[in-house]
């Protein structure tokens, strides 16, 4: 893995195991994303839900983000996240949590009374066995979110006004068998302006790791 762009392009991150149960962004997905937000990134704090191996904080990181809170569950994976900041030097503009994505959205996004980008990454089961709870999280968070935020949402599946809150005022990409779906408040919510036409990035194979609900996934 490896960063894409920005101050720290090209430099190297440690994926996860082989065995382990995390399913990383595709780097050409990532790119996708980043080539539609990564101009964003200055003047907010990324927060990197289900943050996994900590690569979408970090490339918000690389292209100017004042900082990165990175939220995950599992203990191997969090201590993934410490190693991939140390790496990259991160450690002054970094928060590591480790907890439950859901529960830390409820506790803490209000606190944070500052512009942010906000990556949810879950894991593609959740959109099967937990979807009231990620429409739940978006619900919070597109009423908490300051003036200036964004939310970038991936998903393995259409994503429809199930899950999307108030549907008509994200902008649903797709990137092969990847969704990404973003949201914008700025002077009143809206999709993201000016935002390249949709590309065809390839998703993750057939070969990638089964989706699990334990652990994060960016």
């Amino acid at each position: 893995m490896r960063i894409i762009a920005g101050q720290k392009r090209g430099h190297k991150i440690e994926g996860p195991r082989a065995s382990a149960k995390t399913r990383p962004t595709s780097d050409l997905v990532r790119e996708s994303l980043f080539n539609i937000v990564g101009a964003m990134m200055p003047g907010r704090t990324a927060v990197d839900l289900f943050a996994g191996t900590g690569a979408i904080g970090l490339e918000a990181l690389s292209r100017g983000a004042d900082g990165a809170v990175f939220v995950e569950r599992d203990r191997d994976a969090v201590a993934l996240i410490h190693a991939n900041v140390a790496k990259l030097r991160y450690q002054d503009r970094s928060q590591i949590r480790m907890a439950d994505a859901y529960r830390w959205v409820r506790a803490h996004a209000a606190e944070l009374d500052r512009p942010l980008a906000v990556f949810l990454d879950p894991p593609y089961r959740e959109y099967e066995i937990g979807a009231k709870r990620i429409r739940a999280m978006l619900d919070h968070l597109v009423e908490h979110l300051p003036e200036g935020s964004m939310i970038a949402l991936e998903a393995g599946r259409i994503l429809n006004d199930s899950i999307l809150p108030d549907m008509d005022s994200w902008d649903v990409r797709r990137y092969g068998d990847t969704r990404v779906a973003f949201w914008l408040r700025d002077q009143g919510d809206g999709v993201i302006a000016d935002a390249p036409e949709d590309a065809e990035a390839p998703a993750e194979g057939p070969g990638a790791p089964e989706d699990v609900e334990e652990p994060g996934d960016a």
